[in-house]
């Protein structure tokens, strides 16, 4: 097994092109899912496989919820006019630190904007991205389990 959750950090980065595959292009979650991940599965380990299994059927279950809490949370924003991918990482966010019981919530918010700076490359959408977050979690942590 591999140490401290590290398997979600990569997990995270594949349910990230799966969302932003998803919204694109819509279509199953999970036939998406395999499709990022056909040419790497041997390389993933059966923690990371099941991480992103799990995620990506928690996010689709709580899909309407995670979209009212991000339109509650987006000052001056509509869900629909952000782009793709700030809304995969938001919906990834929010998921994470809202409905998982994943035990370090620090460490979503340092691998979605480890994300954010990888595939934007945008000082901008960090900083609303971790602003958006940052607003939910502390809206929402005395259900969350820390």
């Amino acid at each position: 097994m591999e140490k401290s959750g590290k398997y979600r950090k990569k997990a995270r980065e594949i349910l990230f092109r799966t969302l932003y595959t998803y919204d694109l292009k819509g279509g199953d979650i999970f036939e998406i899912l395999e499709e990022h991940i056909k040419d790497i599965r041997d390389e993933l380990s059966p923690e990371v496989l099941e991480y992103a299994y799990s995620i990506a059927k928690g996010i689709m279950d709580a899909l309407e919820d995670i979209d009212k809490i991000l339109r509650e949370n987006l000052k001056g924003w509509r869900l629909e006019r952000l782009g793709y991918p700030e809304r995969a990482l938001l919906r990834l966010g929010t998921y994470e630190l809202v409905f998982s019981d994943v035990p370090d919530k620090g460490r979503v918010f340092i691998d979605i904007l480890d994300l954010a700076k990888c595939y934007l490359d945008n000082e901008d959408s960090l900083k609303f991205i971790n602003g958006v977050l940052s607003t939910i979690y502390k809206k929402y942590q005395q259900d969350v389990k820390v």
